[in-house]
């Protein structure tokens, strides 16, 4: 299978404790990371309905840091510029911890054959469901869970999406 994740992965980006103010950072930096990553699948895909799949996904991590902007700025009264806020954000990688580039070049193929690229994909949405959910239960603040649980439903309705268009890919073979 495409990714192999340690059972706790991704885990040491919180201690429990931390302020939803916090998180939030966090969380937009790794949903950049998810940006980059559809974003250059879509670039490069030769299949017409992944390639829009991964451009609606990559549109999709954007309305997320656009939601994560707004939870933030309401927790802070709008005390925070937007920019101030970007400078602060931290990684920039995807909830496995490796950049974009570093997925792909680990699996430069893939990105070819329209179900391969599907199956990345979905084993790395699996894995920020999975991470969402443990630093949720991780974290002791009532608030910070719930941008967690948030997150989580999120990645859930991208792998909803690239469930149906890996069943319809099988379906036709192709």
């Amino acid at each position: 299978m495409v990714s192999r994740s340690e059972p706790d992965q991704g885990i040491y980006l919180i201690e429990g404790d931390e302020p939803p103010e916090e998180v939030i950072s966090l969380a937009c930096g790794l949903e950049e990371g998810a940006f980059r990553f559809y974003r250059t699948l879509s670039s490069q895909s030769k299949d017409g309905e992944v390639e829009s799949l991964f451009e609606r996904l990559s549109q999709a991590e954007i309305q997320h840091k656009e939601k994560l902007w707004g939870k933030y700025k309401t927790l802070t009264g709008g005390r925070v510029t937007r920019k101030a806020f970007e400078s602060d954000i931290k990684a920039k990688t995807m909830e496995g911890g490796k950049t974009a580039d570093q997925v792909l070049g680990e699996y430069p193929d893939w990105i070819q054959d329209p179900r391969e690229a599907l199956q990345l994909a979905m084993s790395l949405e699996t894995d920020a469901l999975d991470l969402y959910l443990r630093m949720a239960v991780k974290s002791r603040k009532e608030e910070t869970k719930a941008v967690f649980y948030t997150l989580a439903n999120d990645e859930k309705t991208h792998l909803r999406s690239l469930g149906n268009l890996m069943r319809a890919k099988l379906v036709a073979g192709r």
